[in-house]
């Protein structure tokens, strides 16, 4: 029985369009990113067009962004998250990018976990929730709202009744202690979480 094809291969065999690799791929990774994009966009239909959307943009432009050090699943994550925000507030869908432009994501790519880390942190799943639920309600709550539906700081404070300033104040302290914690989930160092 042949080895299950990586996605860092399958995404090598779709830059020189391979269908079978397309499909393969997006069998593999569109039930998880239509889960994520459901709760951004609760409209069956709108966010499995975006998914669709994604890995049309995928075949258009995997020969132009070589998958290097980030991991397939993340940049698919990340178009994904984007491309479904930007429907949300209005825009149908990422305009196409002319091939002298640079990504407006790129810059966002630098930061995306490796494809190990990524195995580490599922390996990790538990203590990533249990780390996920230390945070204060308030922090948690609105790092939902950002990260998982999409909103907006001013959105997120109207909704929550608070001052824009206090609303950035609470993201920007969960982001932090997400941050801290997210070395000892990965296991760069040990503590007692």
């Amino acid at each position: 029985m042949a080895e299950k094809a990586t996605t860092r291969t399958l995404w090598a065999r779709i830059a020189e369009h391979d269908e079978a690799a397309l499909g393969e791929l997006y069998d593999r990774c569109a039930p998880a990113l239509l889960g994520m994009v459901l709760r951004i966009l609760p409209e069956h239909s709108a966010a499995l067009q975006v998914v669709e959307d994604v890995f049309v943009r995928l075949w258009r432009e995997a020969r132009h962004h070589p998958c290097q050090d980030a991991s397939v699943a993340a940049w698919l994550v990340v178009m994904a998250r984007h491309a479904a925000v930007q429907r949300r507030r209005g825009e149908q869908k990422l305009p196409p990018l002319a091939r002298s432009q640079p990504d407006p994501l790129q810059k966002s790519f630098a930061w995306l976990p490796r494809s190990e880390e990524i195995a580490r942190l599922e390996e990790r799943r538990d203590l990533l929730r249990k780390v996920v639920n230390q945070l204060p309600k308030p922090q948690r709550h609105a790092l939902e709202l950002a990260v998982f539906e999409g909103h907006p700081e001013a959105e997120i404070a109207a909704k929550l009744g608070e001052p824009l300033g206090r609303v950035r104040a609470v993201l920007r302290a969960g982001m932090r202690f997400l941050r801290h914690r997210q070395r000892a989930v990965l296991g760069t160092w040990a503590v007692n979480i």
